[in-house]
């Protein structure tokens, strides 16, 4: 039985890559820019700090009255997105562009991270959960009063499910598609005689 040995795929010969290198570039930008406002800080239209007031007119108003409030659990999320995926994007950008195999584990690990993280997101953004945030006084959210004085609605849920999802259903997709990718033992390479 003779051996079939494997070389690496120059990026040319592998096109659909190109997707996701420019999606990963722009992931890692989201996850510095935008992640970090809610990892350190919240989104504030009176912010001192450029991408506090980006996030809030550009997303976070009208849309997502949760970001705004951040609690604890948000913090965390937007915290790991900021100081663990936003390097990981730029490895795997590298990764995708030099087709280096050894990515493999750690890609079909974030990816199971991400949508898990999205899930969780999803379904709390959608179904709301002051009660909770209320009892527990989790990140300052302590009554529907306090939410409306901040322009919030009491609820804490998506308002505007159609921006919601486009700006956040990539970050649900990419990384399903990125598993598919992924799968493989050495996805970036092919076997010859």
């Amino acid at each position: 039985m003779e051996k079939t040995a494997e070389r690496t795929l120059p990026l040319r010969q592998r096109g659909y890559d190109w997707i996701f290198i420019v999606i990963f570039c722009a992931f890692a930008f989201t996850s510095f820019a935008s992640d970090l406002v809610n990892a350190v800080m919240s989104p504030d239209p009176n912010s001192g700090y450029f991408w506090a007031r980006a996030v809030y007119n550009t997303y976070a108003k009208g849309n997502d009255p949760l970001l705004i409030a951040n609690p604890v659990f948000m913090r965390a999320m937007t915290a790991i997105s900021a100081f663990l995926f936003g390097p990981f994007y730029i490895v795997l950008v590298v990764a995708f562009i030099k087709g280096k195999n050894w990515i493999r584990p750690f890609a079909l690990f974030y990816a199971g991270m991400i949508v898990e993280s999205m899930i969780v997101i999803i379904a709390v953004e959608f179904a709301g959960d002051l009660p909770l945030f209320q009892t527990m006084g989790a990140g300052g959210v302590k009554s529907a009063a306090e939410l409306a004085a901040k322009g919030l609605t009491p609820s804490l849920v998506v308002l505007n499910p159609a921006k919601f999802l486009l700006y956040n259903l990539p970050y649900k997709v990419i990384p399903l598609l990125l598993a598919v990718r992924m799968w493989r033992a050495n996805p970036f390479s092919r076997g010859f005689a």
